[in-house]
């Protein structure tokens, strides 16, 4: 049987399922990988083309099929091959830039080549966005609703999210899952506990507990970011708010459903656009804030990042002071 995988960020989840499948219908297959990014396409179609009828059926994989120049030439030869005891899995891996666009799509050849010798199987971030989360609701055997939450502590990159869910099953054992009782255990980076702290600040004014925070880690300039991305975002949903395009109490079913995706280009940062779920939480942004101390308080994080750039402050005296300061309109 032959395989032809291809997409973007969903990708290592799509590959994982089928390495799954074909091993769990294939007991004790032996299995060889081969890199096109190291020249290894030659060692690939050695491999295949070799049959003998008393061995056993070969999983033989070709990743990174994308640094093929000739892809679609080399899908022909494999054609001229017998599959019939082998497994044969080709991954394309589509780069996405700023816009969400890959840079480097499949070709509508090495499609048609690929769909003549067996499964094409997509995995399209823009087809499968949710992939992550089906996979952790699917695997702890929890809630959309607390999947995501999960999701957004844990971030976008499979195998970490992969491994810290086997660390959840072992650590629960059977027993019901509840997310404050296993976020102990959780590998979780510097920048998402700032995060959570720069969010509890901006809902509750925990001030206290932010500087303690600050001054055992110095992650001072991490600060200045987290904050800056937090006002911007504030910002927005009060400009949505006052144009009636949002409202505070709508339903979380509701935003996702049918009001998110008419605002998501206002939702756009470094790393991609920001799910739904992370955005409906800080609807809360529109009641606490008003646009006129929004655009002061950036207008002061904009002076303090300056001067201390500009050695004009100490990063902790500045940001500090400003922390301080911070009184809530």
């Amino acid at each position: 049987m032959f395989y032809f995988v291809y997409g973007d960020t969903p990708l290592p989840l799509k590959y994982e399922e089928l390495m799954e499948k074909i091993k769990k219908s294939n007991p004790s297959i032996p299995m060889k990988v081969y890199d096109a990014s190291q020249n290894e396409e030659d060692n690939f179609l050695e491999s295949i083309s070799i049959n003998s009828m008393f061995a056993p059926k070969e999983l033989v994989v070709l990743k990174r099929a994308e640094k093929n120049k000739k892809l679609d030439q080399l899908l022909k030869i494999v054609g001229e091959y017998d599959l019939t005891k082998k497994e044969v899995v080709v991954v394309y891996e589509e780069e996405l830039n700023d816009y969400g666009k890959a840079i480097n799509e499949v070709g509508k050849k090495v499609l048609t080549n690929a769909e003549k010798l067996g499964k094409v199987i997509v995995a399209r971030k823009a087809l499968e966005k949710k992939g992550i989360h089906f996979f952790i609701e699917k695997e702890l055997e929890i809630s959309e609703y607390e999947a995501e939450k999960l999701a957004e502590i844990l971030g976008d990159d499979f195998f970490k999210v992969k491994n810290e869910v086997e660390k959840i099953k072992s650590f629960l054992d059977g027993k019901t899952f509840i997310l404050e009782k296993i976020l102990p255990i959780l590998s979780v980076s510097d920048e998402y506990n700032l995060k959570k702290l720069v969010e509890d600040f901006m809902i509750e004014d925990n001030m206290e507990v932010l500087l303690d925070y600050l001054k055992k880690s110095k992650e001072y300039m991490l600060f200045l970011y987290l904050i800056s991305e937090e006002l911007s975002l504030a910002l927005k949903l009060v400009g949505l708010k006052k144009s009636g395009d949002l409202r505070e109490s709508i339903s979380y079913n509701d935003f996702k459903g049918n009001t998110y995706e008419k605002l998501k280009k206002y939702f756009k940062n470094n790393r991609g656009y920001i799910r739904e779920y992370p955005i409906f939480l800080k609807l809360k942004y529109m009641s606490l804030f008003n646009e006129q101390f929004l655009l002061k308080k950036i207008e002061k994080l904009l002076k303090v990042e300056f001067l201390i750039k500009n050695g004009g402050i100490e990063e902790n005296i500045g940001i500090e002071k400003f922390i301080i300061d911070f009184k809530r309109g």
